[in-house]
């Protein structure tokens, strides 16, 4: 059976962005604020800033659509030269796309947030008492996922998630659900499978036809596609993710993603935009369900800086972290091939002056 530590480590983990964290209530409705303007004082001090992380990778700062910052630096895994356009994993950034999927579903009346996990998983013996809801919320109590049998990347993918469902349902819950908040990538991976149950395509088609393409996300895929994929392949590997096409596939949901800088703005406009989902639907993804945190957590966005949401991911050596600020117009989004934790407080340091 695999360590279910190096697993957690090494897959899709969230960096708490508890030094972001704003008390102010989110607002949901987009408004196109005055433009701004960053001013070479402004962009040497945002130079700084990331000067002072040690950043190395790629970064990008919107205002109502248009960027108003940007940089790159540092090579791909193949040594090329990072740009805008190079593809890079977001890890549990993915997560928000899961959430989504959810959320569409319930808006076309195939699902409710209230159901309890025994209509998806009835050999769940705990699955009357755990509902979608506390998946999206991380309040459920359901053990971080291993294997219950040894998997290898010759194993298909059925066999893999087969595995890490029979380890994960022959355990007990740690906790009473919505009880406390617990992050665990498993709540994640359960609800891409929940999205294939109720919509009967695969999860990657759902997504792909749900979101990348009508937002048109052109450069956007997953990572259990990279080997394959002479676009992704010229930049990426395997190599970075510790289990390989193993750990590729039970991403799936909770940091299954590969995607580009101008994918991720289109991705950040969209969904708090009206463009997937309802303004209600926004609302109820946003909204903070763990008032005993030290940091606000909806589904799959957290409570950041200036009333906005935000969420980080790491998978392999990967860090990604993307900032949504509905109310002032701002979408930030930052990705590194290098783990730097640091990103997290980017909002803050990048943002101050521009939100005044």
């Amino acid at each position: 059976m695999k360590n279910l530590f190096a697993i957690i480590l090494s897959c899709v983990l969230v960096l708490c962005v508890t030094a972001c964290s704003g008390g102010d209530t989110k607002s949901t409705e987009a408004t196109q604020t005055e433009s701004v303007t960053v001013t070479d004082e402004m962009k040497a001090k945002m130079d700084g800033e990331l000067k002072k992380i040690d950043f190395e990778g790629i970064i990008c700062i919107t205002h109502n659509g248009e960027v108003v910052y940007e940089s790159v630096s540092g090579e791909d895994e193949k040594g090329n030269a990072l740009t805008l356009d190079s593809p890079m994993y977001i890890g549990s950034v993915s997560k928000q796309f899961c959430a989504t999927a959810i959320m569409m579903l319930k808006e076309q009346g195939k699902l409710s947030v209230d159901d309890t996990l025994e209509k998806y998983f009835p050999e769940f013996e705990y699955g009357k008492d755990v509902t979608i809801k506390n998946l999206l919320t991380m309040r459920s109590g359901i053990v971080e996922f291993s294997f219950a049998d040894e998997v290898t990347d010759e194993s298909s993918e059925e066999e893999i998630f087969d595995s890490m469902k029979k380890y994960v349902f022959s355990c007990e819950l740690t906790f009473e659900p919505d009880s406390k908040h617990e992050y665990v990538n498993t709540n994640f991976i359960l609800l891409s499978d929940i999205v294939e149950q109720v919509s009967g395509k695969s999860y990657n088609d759902f997504i792909r036809e749900n979101v990348f393409t009508p937002l048109e996300m052109t450069n956007s895929g997953f990572a259990s596609e990279v080997e394959d994929s002479p676009y992704y392949s010229k930049h990426l590997t395997w190599d970075t993710l510790h289990d390989g096409r193993v750990e590729a596939v039970v991403a799936r949901g909770a940091g299954d993603i590969v995607t580009t800088a101008p994918d991720m703005e289109k991705w950040m406009t969209g969904l708090c935009g009206g463009k997937l989902i309802s303004k209600e639907s926004y609302e109820e993804m946003t909204a903070n369900y763990s008032p005993d945190n030290n940091y606000e957590y909806g589904y799959a966005l957290q409570g950041a800086y200036g009333s906005g949401v935000s969420h980080a991911g790491r998978i392999g050596t990967y860090t990604a972290f993307d900032y949504i600020n509905a109310e002032k117009g701002f979408n930030l989004f930052a990705v590194t091939n290098k783990v730097n934790t640091k990103i997290v407080n980017l909002p803050f340091a990048m943002l101050g002056d521009l939100m005044k």
